[in-house]
């Protein structure tokens, strides 16, 4: 996420990863019936759950706490005020670039080339486990911000924590192309790279917000294009449809949105730029459309009360209808998309290792340790299924 550098500066967290150290209505949704009450606050009981196999994650940090408090109160609501136009895509842009200005980690040596004509950065860690395993990795931001830099911190703990190769994809962005052009250069880059790798069998997707529904386009597009189907997903806080803010997809809604850090109204104007007259996305426009198509292993995260978490659920139901096999994990008191904050939060931290243990089992190499959070749970979801 574009604000991490700004959390960095003021102190509010720290540490680095070191090695020293559809149709709508054909979707399977399952429905709680709890007549028409107002939906309960986040934060209040236990978590409601609509996918019963979810682990729920319930403990919070003091630093998830002040970062929280911090995206509430000082960057909603300037992406809120913020006008969509070119010139505040270039001047998030110009943010984005102090990710840059911090420190590397020593042990990771990051390597540019292209893949089929898009820029990508290779991350191996010297420390960690040896692995086969390669992971792509598409970066979030809306398809309009952050980068290679913003997220390079999150590559090279991937990198410590799975010991893959983590191949991270610069696709182009707003205001240079649509997302047609996103999800294009998303799986030329996965085309070049299985033909690239030594063990093609054994590559990860993975991605955060707007990178996740890249991923799992490429997973979608895979199939479609006969190519070897990516060894698992990931998806930290995915955006699974181009309307996440619609509420008329018969998708359960348990818990108030009330997202820390994207603010409702601005959807819709940037949805508008996302995909403009002429623009056409290859295969589903949705990726909640296109289940039928993903077969791969696939990893979810959510948030409580952010505004992507009742597609997330969405799309595990629907995965899991198909046999495939669906990890996901529910987190209380957390930003959108906060496994990008990486090392500096202890939250983060564990969901990059779980992401990492899961990416190391599907191609057969499962970690000799296992990850463990002391607060996760099975949360029995209550109330008369339909």
């Amino acid at each position: 996420m574009w604000f991490s550098a700004f959390l960095q500066r003021l102190g509010l967290v720290s540490g680095v990863a070191s090695g020293a150290r559809r149709r709508w209505t054909s979707l399977p949704v399952r429905f709680v019936r709890r007549g028409r009450p107002a939906l309960p606050r986040p934060g209040r009981g236990s978590m409601q759950v609509v996918y019963d196999q979810a682990i729920v994650h319930e403990s919070r940090s003091r630093k998830s706490r002040v970062v929280q408090r911090a995206v509430r109160l000082v960057f909603k609501p300037l992406l809120l005020l913020a006008p969509v136009n070119d010139h505040t895509l270039g001047l998030l842009r110009r943010l984005d670039k102090l990710n840059a200005r911090r420190p590397r980690s020593p042990h990771v040596d990051p390597v540019r080339f292209e893949l089929a004509g898009v820029p990508v950065e290779s991350l191996t860690h010297h420390y960690g486990p040896q692995s086969d395993l390669t992971i792509m990795y598409l970066h979030g931001g809306g398809f309009f911000s952050c980068g290679l830099d913003s997220h390079r911190r999150l590559c090279e703990l991937l990198a410590l924590r799975s010991g893959a190769t983590v191949v991270s994809v610069d696709y182009v962005q707003l205001p240079d192309g649509s997302v047609a052009d996103s999800v294009q250069d998303a799986i030329d880059a996965y085309t070049a790279l299985v033909k690239t790798v030594a063990h093609p069998d054994k590559i990860v997707v993975a991605g955060d917000s707007a990178g996740g529904y890249l991923a799992m386009k490429v997973a979608e597009l895979a199939t479609r294009r006969r190519l070897p189907r990516p060894a698992g997903v990931i998806g930290f806080s995915p955006l699974l449809s181009l309307d996440p803010d619609s509420l008329d997809k018969g998708i359960q809604h348990v818990v108030r949105d009330n997202d820390a850090y994207l603010p409702k109204g601005k959807v819709a104007k940037i949805r508008a730029r996302w995909l403009p007259e002429g623009a056409e996305i290859e295969g589903e426009v949705s990726p909640l459309d296109a289940t039928k198509w993903i077969s791969s292993p696939t990893f979810l995260v959510a948030v409580e009360d952010e505004m992507l978490r009742p597609e997330v659920e969405a799309m595990a139901l629907a995965l899991s209808s198909h046999g495939v096999e669906v990890e996901t994990h529910l987190w209380r008191g957390q930003v959108h998309a906060f496994p990008v904050l990486g090392s500096a939060l202890p939250e983060s931290e564990l969901a990059v290792r779980l992401a990492a243990a899961f990416a190391r089992r599907v191609i057969g190499e499962p970690m000799v340790d296992r990850v463990l959070d002391p607060s996760a749970h099975a949360e029995v979801l209550s109330g008369e299924v339909a």
